[in-house]
Parts: structure tokens; C-alpha cells; sequence
């Protein structure tokens, strides 16, 4: 287990990303993100703000227990009998076992290149010791509240807070009724830290949205339990 530990700072597990990554480019974005996946914090490379936003999206699933970012190419062949390999973007391991082989890509360019064939052909060549499934995602796959949602997640689950979700917990059990999310600010009574520990407990699943969207002071929530 990689465990480097510098006054106290934990480093995150590096990317093990098989293929080098061009930084430079004019048509996307770009980067590296660290992963929070339960105990463990992993840093995965994007080649755009598109693959961003789907691993940001996956990992938000609690039981998300490991990401390889750009793993080891998957050999295949298509039907004319040419031999060719397909790197997935993303790697994904699950706390019941299960993997799958993650590809993004623009809807659009999807449907001219018949990616999603393509990829059919690599999916049918895949070992089954490499994953158990294999799936596209394109920007059809969520809709724009989900990625914002998904990306606030992100930063406010990287420094939890105790106290504010033990607060948010006896207020769910003393009120069990339909509230905003400002009303439960209002009773935690600390700020913009209640605001973060209702908006994590939303996307973990301790509380529910009566409605879809972006999550704000004025979403309606009730108590998971008692939904």
C-alpha cells in the first residue's frame, strides 16, 4: 500500500495510468484529480473536462473501491480481420468485486465514428479476468445539475466534518418531515458547514431529494428511512 507521509500529509496514491498523456492541447481540458474512495485517496489523469465529470460522477457511489486510470490496452479484432488495441479511460473496482472497462466519449463523435460498435469489438475480445463488463458514457448519460452536483461533492467531501453530520443526523430524527435545505442550515446552526453536511448526506443517500436538480438552499428533502 502506498503510504508516503510528510508532517503529517498523507500523499494520495499515485495515477498508474499505462499510456503517456499529451498535457498540451488546444481542443480539451486537461489534468489530474485525487479520488477520495473510502480509506484511500487515488490520483487519476482526464484528458477532458468530459472524462472529468464522468469519474467524478462514478465515484460518488459509496462503494467505489478503486479507479485505474488509462489501464493496460485491450487487444482486439475487427471484422475485416485487422488487428488493433483500445486503451478504456477508466478502470473502475467495486466493494462487491465486480470491474467494469469505462470509455467516454462525445455523443457526437460517437455516432460518426460507430464508436459504440467499435467498442463492442473490444468488449467481446475482453479477458474475463480483466473486467466483467464494459460501458460507454457520453454527456447524454447525466445531466448538467448531476455533473454540478457531482463536482461540489467532490470538494466538500474532502474534509469531513463530525460534528456538523452528527448535528444534521439529530435533526433528521427530531424533524422527519419535508424541509429545505436552508431550514436544516437554520437548525444545525453552523453556516456553511451545515449547508456541507446536508449536501453530503444527500448525495450519500441519508437524505433524499423530493425533487431532481441541483442541489440548493430551497431543495426539498425528507430522512431517507422515512422516504
Amino acid at each position: 500500500m502506498f503510504d508516503q507521509e510528510f508532517d503529517g500529509f498523507v500523499l494520495p496514491e499515485p495515477s498508474r495510468a499505462t499510456r503517456p498523456v499529451s498535457w498540451r492541447s488546444r481542443g480539451s481540458c486537461r489534468g489530474t484529480v485525487v479520488l477520495r474512495l473510502q480509506e484511500r485517496r487515488q490520483v487519476v489523469v482526464y484528458e477532458s473536462l468530459l472524462e472529468l465529470m464522468c469519474i467524478l460522477l462514478i465515484t460518488t457511489r459509496g462503494d467505489v473501491i478503486d479507479v485505474w486510470d488509462q489501464p493496460s490496452a485491450i487487444k482486439f479484432v475487427r471484422p475485416d480481420g485487422s488487428a488493433h488495441s483500445h486503451t478504456p479511460d477508466y478502470l473502475v473496482e467495486f466493494s462487491d468485486g465486480t470491474r467494469y472497462a469505462v470509455a467516454v466519449k462525445p455523443a457526437d463523435r460517437v455516432k460518426q465514428r460507430d464508436f459504440d460498435i467499435e467498442l463492442s469489438y473490444v468488449a467481446a475480445s475482453m479477458p474475463l479476468e480483466y473486467a466483467d463488463d464494459m460501458i460507454l458514457m457520453s454527456e447524454t448519460d447525466f445531466t448538467r445539475a448531476q455533473a454540478l452536483n457531482a463536482a461540489r461533492y467532490h470538494e466538500f467531501s474532502k474534509t469531513p466534518d463530525n460534528e456538523a453530520d452528527k448535528k444534521l443526523a439529530a435533526v433528521i430524527r427530531q424533524h422527519k418531515e419535508p424541509q429545505t435545505v436552508a431550514s436544516l442550515m437554520e437548525r444545525i446552526d453552523l453556516a456553511g458547514r451545515g449547508f456541507r453536511a446536508a449536501f453530503r448526506a444527500i448525495i450519500e443517500g441519508r437524505l433524499k431529494k423530493v425533487a431532481h436538480g441541483k442541489i440548493g438552499l430551497q431543495t426539498l428533502v425528507v430522512a431517507e428511512e422515512a422516504a
